[in-house]
């Protein structure tokens, strides 16, 4: 018997999800589950990947912003879960680590300036060599192509399918998107200013003082995302 773990944007849905999961001979579980139900939107599945990470993922869209969801009701994509009508789809995230602290993101890394009336400067190296010196304005957005459609894509009005993208938000001088093989290492040197550094929608956010560097790669980590057959 398949373990369900929920995570729901909506509470109120807690009881009624139960007797679903229940009514397919599906267990539900607090720790340990087999796969996770995300239902809500984009911002819901980014909360549930921390909340378990690695743990595979059906994304069932409660929201009126969600990119990935299933557009099924809960009773017939558990219905298919049931009888094995799903693939698993394994997306690329990305890296950081920040003092003690590692950062981990399966949509975006999040550099920019802490005060929003004074823009920041920054160089990029891309495996070691120099692509930007002193890119003034408000900071990056870093992208993993399952991210593209979310930041990124705001601020370029592009989306990506394979790679890193680095988006350049509100500089003074005109940049375009810089795209990288996504075994590239990224570094972000800070030359003036202090940051913000924020992944998804963590809450939790890091603070980069002038001077310093941060590096953001691909992960060893995956996110993966449960794909119902013939969608």
């Amino acid at each position: 018997m398949k373990r369900v773990a929920l995570n729901l944007k909506d509470k109120s849905k807690l009881a009624y999800m139960k007797k679903i999961i229940k009514d397919n001979k599906l267990n539900f579980v607090v720790k340990n589950p087999d796969f996770v139900i995300s239902l809500g939107g984009d911002g819901t599945f980014l909360m549930s990947e921390r909340k378990y990470p690695g743990v595979p993922k059906l994304i069932i869209r409660d929201s009126k912003t969600c990119h990935k969801c299933v557009g099924m009701s809960e009773e017939t994509v558990l219905e298919l879960i049931k009888m094995n009508e799903f693939n698993i789809k394994e997306e690329m995230m990305l890296e950081s680590s920040f003092k003690d602290e590692k950062i981990i993101a399966v949509n975006d890394i999040i550099i920019r300036n802490k005060s929003p009336n004074q823009a920041i400067r920054l160089d990029l190296h891309v495996n070691d060599r120099q692509t930007h010196e002193e890119v003034i304005g408000d900071g990056v957005v870093v992208s993993t192509p399952f991210g593209s459609t979310a930041y990124f894509k705001s601020i370029t009005r592009k989306t990506f399918e394979k790679g890193i993208g680095v988006a350049f938000s509100n500089s003074v001088k005109e940049h375009k998107p810089l795209m990288l093989d996504d075994d590239s290492v990224l570094k972000v040197q800070l030359v003036r200013g202090d940051a913000q550094i924020a992944s998804d929608n963590n809450p939790k956010i890091f603070i980069l003082k002038e001077g310093s560097t941060i590096t953001i790669k691909k992960s060893k980590e995956t996110a993966k995302i449960i794909i119902i057959k013939g969608l």
